[in-house]
């Protein structure tokens, strides 16, 4: 039970860390705006969908974010990451029209919105990875 909570918590965390990233313009999303990011040393760290049906677009991230030293955080889906950049469509809150997914996003920087126990719990979580 304690288990779930703490993924709970963590993946409430993070969705309010890439959503706020995201409003203030501090987040890349697909593999080139992502590899761009990471090569110029802009990204904290990188989410990764699982789901990915690309293997050679997963090796490509992680080798890179290898290469430059950047943490790289996995979710199970790229359906929850589509969700919390908004590509997903909506007839209403709970009625999803259209899936899309999103296999990978950076963070370049945490927006003003966060608070401090969110950044570092976020920090402790990607120094773990």
């Amino acid at each position: 039970m304690a288990e779930v909570e703490q993924l709970s918590e963590e993946l409430t965390t993070l969705k309010r860390v890439v959503q706020t990233s995201l409003h203030r313009g501090q987040l890349s999303k697909g593999v080139h705006e992502v590899c761009k990011a990471i090569e110029s040393k802009q990204a904290k760290f990188v989410v990764l969908a699982d789901d990915c049906s690309e293997e050679t677009y997963k090796k490509l991230v992680v080798a890179l974010a290898k290469q430059f030293q950047i943490p790289v955080w996995r979710v199970e889906k790229g359906a929850l990451l589509g969700e919390w950049i908004g590509i997903s469509k909506f007839l209403t809150k709970t009625k999803k029209i259209k899936s899309r997914k999103c296999s990978s996003l950076a963070v370049k920087d945490f927006a003003i919105e966060v608070s401090e126990a969110e950044k570092q719990f976020i920090e402790d979580k990607i120094k773990g990875l």
